[in-house]
C-alpha cells in the first residue's frame, strides 16, 4: 500500500498557517474551516518572498484554484476586524487540527483525465498506467514552477521597466570649451542622467531637431547663444535651457528663451541649486 502523500505547496500552506509568528499576514477564522489573507500586500512581499521565492499574489492564488480552494465572502465582522483587503480561501479537506486529511487534496483534473478514470485499467497495463500518470504528475509540477518564473521574471521586466521611466533622464550639453563639458558631464554622471555631449554647432543643431531632452545645457558667446536659442524656440518651447557664461552680456539671456543662467566661473553649490530643479521631480527614487 502506497503511503499517502500530502502535496508540497499543499502542505508548506499548512505549516505557514500553524506558524503563529505568520498571523499578522495570514490566519485561520474563527471556526478552523478556512482561512484568511488578512494582509494581501504584506503576504506577498513576506510570506510568498520566503516561503515560494516570488511576490506574486495572483500565481498563489491560481495556484489555490489548481487544488479547488475556493474564494468566498468575507462576513461584515471579518471586514470590521481587518478591512475590505482581507482574502478569504477555503477546502473542505483543508481544515484547522485535521493535518491528516491534507493528502486527500488533489489536483483538479482536466476533462480528458476525468474521462480517462471511466475505463477499466487492463492487468497487463496497470503498471504502465501507474508510472504514466506519476509522469503527468511531475509534467504539472514542472508546468507550476515554469509559470512562477514566468510571472516572476514578467514582475522583474515591469520594475525594471519603471525605474528606467521615473530615474533616468536625457541632457545634451554643448560648450564651445570642451574641457567644460566634459566638466559638466562629470558632475552629472552619477545623478542617474543619460548625457549626450556634443562637440560642435552643427551637430547640435541636428540632434536638437531629431532627439528630445529634460534639459539642455549650453555655453559659449553671445552670438552662439543667439543663434542656438533662435534655432531651438523655433519649434520647442518648453525644454529647459540652462546657459553657462560670464556675467558681461549687453542683453537679457531671459528674453531669448534661456530657462536658468549660471555665471561662471561658477561653484559646484550654485550648479547643483541650478540644476536640481530640473532633474529632482523625476531624479528621486520612489519610498
Amino acid at each position: 500500500m502506497q503511503p499517502k502523500e500530502t502535496k508540497e505547496f499543499v502542505k508548506k500552506l499548512y505549516d505557514i498557517l500553524e506558524d503563529v509568528n505568520n498571523k499578522d499576514f495570514i490566519v485561520w477564522n474563527m471556526t478552523g474551516h478556512s482561512f484568511i489573507i488578512v494582509n494581501p500586500q504584506g503576504f506577498a512581499d513576506v510570506i510568498l518572498q520566503s516561503f515560494f521565492r516570488h511576490k506574486n499574489l495572483s500565481s498563489f492564488i491560481r495556484q489555490l484554484n489548481k487544488y479547488d480552494f475556493h474564494k468566498i465572502k468575507s462576513s461584515k465582522f471579518l471586514i470590521s476586524q481587518y478591512g475590505k483587503q482581507v482574502l478569504e480561501f477555503e477546502h473542505m479537506y483543508f481544515q484547522r487540527g485535521k493535518r491528516n486529511q491534507l493528502y486527500k487534496i488533489k489536483r483538479k483534473s482536466s476533462s480528458h483525465e476525468a474521462a480517462s478514470k471511466d475505463f477499466e485499467l487492463l492487468p497487463g497495463i496497470e503498471s504502465y498506467k501507474l508510472f504514466q500518470g506519476h509522469i503527468i504528475e511531475n509534467i504539472k509540477d514542472l508546468s507550476e514552477k515554469f509559470s512562477l518564473l514566468v510571472d516572476n521574471i514578467n514582475e522583474i521586466k515591469n520594475k525594471l521597466f519603471k525605474e528606467e521611466k521615473v530615474f533616468y533622464m536625457s541632457v545634451i550639453v554643448f560648450d564651445e570649451d570642451t574641457s567644460m563639458s566634459i566638466h559638466i558631464y562629470n558632475l552629472l554622471k552619477n545623478k542617474k542622467i543619460n548625457i549626450m555631449i556634443i562637440e560642435n554647432k552643427n551637430n547640435l543643431f541636428s540632434v536638437l531637431k531629431s532627439i528630445k531632452f529634460d534639459f539642455i545645457v549650453l555655453g559659449g558667446n553671445s552670438i552662439l547663444l543667439k543663434e542656438v536659442m533662435r534655432f531651438i524656440r523655433r519649434f520647442d518651447f518648453m525644454t529647459p535651457v540652462i546657459y553657462l557664461g560670464y556675467d558681461n552680456l549687453d542683453f537679457d539671456v531671459y528674453s531669448i528663451g534661456v530657462t536658468d543662467f549660471i555665471k561662471k566661473p561658477f561653484t559646484l553649490a550654485e550648479f547643483y541649486h541650478v540644476v536640481a530643479k530640473y532633474m529632482s521631480h523625476k531624479n528621486e527614487p520612489h519610498k
